[in-house]
């Protein structure tokens, strides 16, 4: 079965998650829908910054939502920023988008540590953040393999690419992610673009400014000072007096 790290895509999921948050700010959601395998995509030791214009497609190939990020990856760690304030979508209205504003969620940063087995969703403007467990098999990074089938030579943004169907697989064989990459030759084979497919959307993640030198380690771990937003959920109820 198929676990990609977009449910239906990358962007839903996040817009999924702030809009839920905004309907309950003092317990923020799980994302399970986001696994660790995109990972692998990027090699086995990947280290990289680069913006990434997020697309997404319906079946008919019109776009209905455009998501410039930012990622960066280190040691099996994954790191994305979104600014809502940037998206476009035909079926997000602006005034949503000021509500995240009003609520300090309209920027966001999704981080998954394999190594601690967790996942963190931080809001910089409300300086608050959220850590949820990982599924164990989306920390076993090192037993996940990469099998790339060639389709072809095409050039993207003056990068000589190879076109591969690239699929991850677990330990057992079972996959985790399908998706065309491009793979830059001059890039270390850095899939400059990926298009994955799934429930009828086509999401292409086109990545730009890429930088091969690894990022510092902070841009992984929960900033000093920011509250956790599911620590009221976790305080044992008061004992009513006699």
């Amino acid at each position: 079965m198929k676990r990609f790290i977009f449910r239906t895509a990358l962007p839903v999921i996040l817009v999924a998650v702030s809009l839920k948050s905004l309907t309950v700010l003092a317990q923020m959601p799980d994302v399970s829908g986001v696994n660790a395998a995109m990972i692998k995509l990027f090699g086995d030791n990947a280290a990289f910054t680069a913006q990434v214009d997020v697309r997404v497609y319906n079946s008919n190939r019109v776009e209905w939502l455009r998501m410039p990020s930012v990622f960066a990856s280190a040691d099996t760690k994954l790191r994305v920023d979104v600014d809502m304030k940037l998206l476009k979508s035909s079926i997000i209205q602006p005034a949503m988008i000021s509500g995240f504003t009003q609520a300090g969620m309209d920027r966001i940063t999704s981080v998954l540590r394999p190594d601690k087995k967790a996942k963190y969703l931080i809001y910089p403007g409300a300086k608050s953040y959220a850590a949820m467990p990982m599924a164990i098999e989306d920390t076993q990074i090192a037993s996940q393999k990469v099998e790339k089938k060639p389709l072809g030579h095409e050039t993207v943004d003056g990068h000589a690419c190879v076109k591969n169907l690239s699929t991850v697989k677990s330990q057992k064989g079972a996959v985790l992610i399908q998706a065309t990459t491009w793979n830059a030759a001059d890039l270390k084979d850095f899939p400059i673009q990926i298009e994955i497919k799934e429930s009828g959307n086509t999401t292409v993640m086109h990545f730009q400014n890429v930088n091969l030198a690894k990022p510092d380690a902070r841009l992984f771990d929960i900033p000093a000072g920011y509250k956790d937003s599911n620590a009221s959920a976790r305080k044992p109820a008061a004992n009513p007096k006699k």
